[in-house]
């Protein structure tokens, strides 16, 4: 970060350190309770008319199903309260740790009172803790809204956007406030009102990146921005499990597959989704290891291409080569599944080289030349028993 935009001197310094200590302190506080008031109402029955379950809900009906299928009840139950509870603590941890080693940063003082403000996310504090967690929400949101104009180095790019953002800000954190008070209309027409200008906030946050790093930001600053984007979009990958089992198999409907999902499927993701964006964050802050975000955005594309390659022709071979056989024998057999399943072991290999040259030709272009010079070299080396001529293709 420009150390001229973002380290703070006495006495702004030591009133931010304190204003900081405060805060967390209140957020330590609405986590404890938060959490023990929560446990209270862990498994809420969905069953009935009108509940509002959420779709990662265990339920009071897949606890008795569970204990009537003979499946380990305890450990189900240790899973899930795990699954909620570590996540949470990673974001305050983190946060102190960003504190620790650099409080004197306006920024990353900012960054980590965020992320542990995101320690309180579904959980109810009860009484008048409750207000108090609605004012935190508000300066979250606030924070949260302003950040892609001003990360990493403090200053507002464009210039201009800042007449923009503010006001944009500060509509967005109404809903934060409003149904503590018992004000929230609760209507379409609200909700479409509030629609509009958080697109404009989107449009305009996109906009402000993409100038930062396009025309902005150096070396170092662009690595930032990288690792801290890559973390937001690991944590929207949480929503994919969220939306499988939200439709295809909702807490109303307890059954032996919703388990499966559940379990097996929905929360090893979203624990390791939302641990993306602390680790992430904490990396770009404390800058260590920065430019290993490349390997890592190349490896995930690659994999990924890979991947949904690979199943096209698997899911594809099976089911043409299945059909012609059918035709001609009258019947499927699993030899084609076998041939399939060998076909895409031995299409894996170069196939993923051919994808990560492609990348490296289009995203990473000096680490292609360098990997095309080493092996024009080498095949000289085997070739060439010229010492002079040897040395001069090395020069």
């Amino acid at each position: 970060m420009n150390d001229s935009n973002t380290i703070l001197h006495p006495p702004w310094l030591n009133i931010a350190r304190a204003l900081w200590i405060l805060s967390a302190v209140c957020v330590v506080v609405l986590f404890a309770f938060g959490f023990f008031a929560t446990l209270a109402v862990l498994y809420p029955s969905c069953a009935e008319e009108n509940a509002a379950c959420a779709p990662w809900t265990v339920s009071a009906e897949d606890l008795t199903l569970a204990r009537q299928m003979g499946l380990p009840l305890e450990l189900m139950q240790f899973a899930y309260l795990f699954n909620s509870l570590f996540p949470k603590l990673a974001f305050i941890v983190v946060g102190l740790i960003i504190f620790w080693r650099r409080s004197d940063d306006w920024v990353a003082l900012l960054l980590s009172f965020m992320l542990m403000g995101f320690a309180l996310e579904g959980l109810q504090p009860p009484g008048v803790l409750l207000f108090a967690q609605a004012i935190l929400y508000v300066l979250l949101t606030i924070i949260f809204f302003l950040l892609p104009f001003i990360f990493p180095n403090g200053r507002w790019v464009p210039r201009w956007i800042r007449w923009l953002a503010i006001p944009l800000a500060i509509v967005g954190a109404i809903p934060s406030i409003l149904p503590t008070l018992g004000l929230m209309p609760g209507t379409e027409l609200f909700a479409g009102a509030l629609l509009a200008p958080f697109a404009v906030w989107f449009v305009a946050a996109g906009y402000s990146v993409v100038y930062r790093y396009r025309r902005v930001s150096n070396a170092r600053e662009r690595q930032q921005m990288k690792w801290v984007m890559v973390g937001f979009l690991g944590t929207f990958v949480v929503f994919i499990p969220f939306v499988i089992i939200s439709i295809f198999f909702p807490p109303t409907q307890p059954s032996p597959e919703r388990f499966a999902v559940f379990f097996l499927f929905y929360l090893p993701v979203s624990f390791l989704a939302y641990l993306f964006l602390p680790v992430s964050i904490l990396i770009s802050i404390l800058r260590y290891r920065l430019w290993d975000i490349d390997i890592l955005i190349r490896r995930t594309v690659s994999y990924a291409i890979i991947v949904a390659l690979l199943a096209v022709v698997y899911f594809g071979s099976v089911i043409a080569l299945q059909r012609i056989f059918a035709g001609i024998i009258g019947e499927s057999t699993e030899i084609i599944t076998v041939l399939s399943t060998l076909a895409i072991a031995a299409l894996f290999v170069p196939l993923r080289n051919r994808i990560q040259d492609a990348i490296d030709r289009r995203f990473n272009r000096k680490k292609y030349d360098a990997q095309k010079v080493l092996e024009k070299f080498s095949q000289t080396v085997r070739d060439e028993t010229d010492i002079d001529k040897l040395t001069a293709e090395l020069v």
